[in-house]
């Protein structure tokens, strides 16, 4: 069982959990729709991530990342999108493809081909709500594949409610993928395809906010309903993403 804070009128707050066994990771897997893994990458890896991002943003434009994150959120949100496409790629970032590769076949206990759907770098800079996802299935994004699986991961700081972490309606990938929905956008934001009903599921599951310190590795369904919350902190909440498809 994972361990739950409790708040009053608030989601449970999830802390990540150490697995002795892929067994016990596929059964909550099966069972939440999600899993947070303790330790699920080194610090030493992503201290590895955090140096090529600041390598980067230093050529890019004189500052480290998460100080050129906070600038250019407020004075420049194209070259924002530029610095995340280009840190995304950088060759750190990619080659954690083959450990998640090797991951999603041992969670799913399946061995069917998978394909990369791309890696991304949220930035989440403070006080921003323009790029941040309302309530929405990652599987609506991917209509062409049946089976998606993501990997979520904090860098630089850890991910928590103060600043916006990622929450779920836990159990609602047993929903499959969800045909009725809304499409909202920001203004040079983020797209939201958010089911219809969702204040009567919102009602129904489980609502959990994913407490991840740095080395955690979050990996859910893309049939889970999650988002994004908005950072109310004076730290930037920067999110490694993979996404990848199984056939």
């Amino acid at each position: 069982m994972y361990k739950n804070k409790v708040m009053k009128n608030k989601p449970k707050i999830v802390l990540s959990k150490k697995y002795n066994s892929y067994s016990i990771m596929n059964s909550d897997f099966q069972k939440y729709g999600w899993v947070n893994i303790k330790n699920g990458i080194s610090k030493t890896y992503i201290k590895k991530l955090e140096k090529e991002f600041n390598e980067i943003s230093l050529n890019f434009c004189g500052q480290n990342f998460e100080k050129a994150i906070k600038i250019l959120s407020k004075k420049d949100k194209d070259k924002l999108y530029f610095l995340c496409n280009t840190t995304q790629n950088s060759t750190s970032h990619i080659l954690l493809i083959n450990k998640f590769e090797s991951m999603l076949k041992k969670i799913t206990r399946k061995k069917n081909l998978t394909i990369n759907l791309g890696q991304f770098v949220l930035p989440g800079p403070p006080a921003d709500k323009r790029l941040v996802y309302n309530f929405h299935q990652e599987s609506n994004y991917y209509k062409d594949f049946k089976k998606t699986i993501h990997f979520h991961f904090p860098i630089f700081n850890n991910a928590n409610i103060k600043n916006g972490a990622m929450s779920a309606l836990s159990k609602t990938h047993k929903l499959n993928r969800i045909e009725k929905n809304e499409f909202k956008k920001r203004k040079k934001g983020f797209l939201s395809i958010t089911p219809k009903n969702i204040n009567q599921l919102i009602k129904d599951f489980d609502h959990v906010v994913f407490d991840l310190k740095l080395g955690d590795l979050l990996v859910f369904d893309g049939n889970l309903i999650h988002k994004s919350n908005s950072n109310l902190s004076n730290k930037c909440r920067i999110i490694g993403i993979h996404r990848m498809a199984q056939l």
